[in-house]
């Protein structure tokens, strides 16, 4: 099978060059020109390298460059180097684990497991257990005098609200009813172990007791909407709402103004013809003084009526 090698050699001689002119020529060293003619790229540090010096060669020679390749990797193809990483899968690969090394794994891993497990029954032992209310949230506006309580602990583990103890699963779930008094309630967990009672684990929520009667009383309260309305030309606007000043300066004309009144409110206009005002759409008149023409209007709301100065 002919070779990379000798199709250099023999073009190289047809040629009439020797191979201290092609070093000169193409900057190889001579020992490399060598080793590619003598078919021996095992001398080679890499593959690249004599892939490189071949492609150089070649072409100086006039060779076609892919066919030499062709004939180099199919002629090179058993005098491959192994690499260091596939030296090294071999060694690993050679390792043998005897039965006695087995042996001491197992134990090794069975007294780390029994360690990990005495450690964590340890931790468990010094550590207050978990609490969880469900039901109801912080906060919580309850209509009805008595609440259901429901929540979750740690088996083996006793709780109390507001100093009464209660009856807990042995699942740890828990569920009470509660009396509230009207307003504002504190409801206080505490939970701990039963061979650990001082470490222990307390929640305090607040719930809000508000019976119906309040509710609907709120829902009858009227909301009272005032509208303020400047037109034709620009006017001094003095505005109090529910005792707070919402306005006191000089509005331009075609401008709007929206306000809820809760207790009352006052206005005063230096331009009463170009000033309107309204409470849920309705007009209310202004008076005004005859001599120097500033408009005046109080009014309060008593009872859900508004009532007017």
């Amino acid at each position: 099978m002919i070779t990379a090698g000798e199709v250099i050699k023999n073009k190289r001689e047809s040629l009439g060059k020797n191979l201290q002119t092609v070093s000169i020529d193409t900057k190889i060293q001579l020992r490399f020109l060598e080793y590619i003619e003598d078919n021996q790229f095992e001398k080679f540090d890499s593959d690249i390298f004599a892939s490189g010096f071949l492609k150089i060669y070649s072409k100086y020679l006039g060779l076609d460059v892919e066919k030499i390749l062709a004939l180099y990797r199919r002629s090179n193809q058993p005098h491959k180097k192994i690499s260091k990483k596939s030296k090294k899968k071999i060694k690993r690969e050679g390792i043998k684990i005897s039965p006695k090394t087995i042996g001491i794994l197992t134990l090794i891993l069975f007294l780390v497991s029994i360690i990990g497990y005495v450690g964590y029954q340890i931790y468990k032992f010094q550590k207050p257990p978990l609490l969880t209310v469900s039901q109801p949230v912080n906060e919580y506006v309850s209509r009805e005098g008595i609440i259901t309580i429901k929540g979750t602990t740690e088996p083996s583990t006793l709780v109390e609200i507001n100093g009464t103890q209660i009856a807990v699963e042995e699942s740890g779930s828990f569920e009470n009813n509660f009396e509230l008094k009207e307003g504002v309630n504190t409801l206080s967990f505490k939970a701990w172990k039963e061979s650990n009672s001082k470490l222990r684990t307390t929640v305090t929520l607040k719930v809000i007791y508000s019976p119906e009667e309040e509710t609907e009383s709120q829902e009858e309260t009227k909301e009272f909407l005032l509208t303020l309305t400047v037109s034709q030309s620009p006017s001094w606007i003095k505005l109090d709402i529910d005792g707070e000043s919402k306005i006191s300066q000089v509005l331009q004309p075609n401008t709007q103004h929206e306000y809820t009144v809760l207790k009352g409110f006052s206005l005063v206009t230096g331009r009463v013809q170009n000033t309107k005002i309204e409470i849920n759409g309705e007009e209310l008149e202004i008076s005004s003084s005859s001599t120097s023409g500033i408009g005046q209007l109080t009014c309060e709301i008593v009872n859900n009526e508004l009532k007017c100065e």
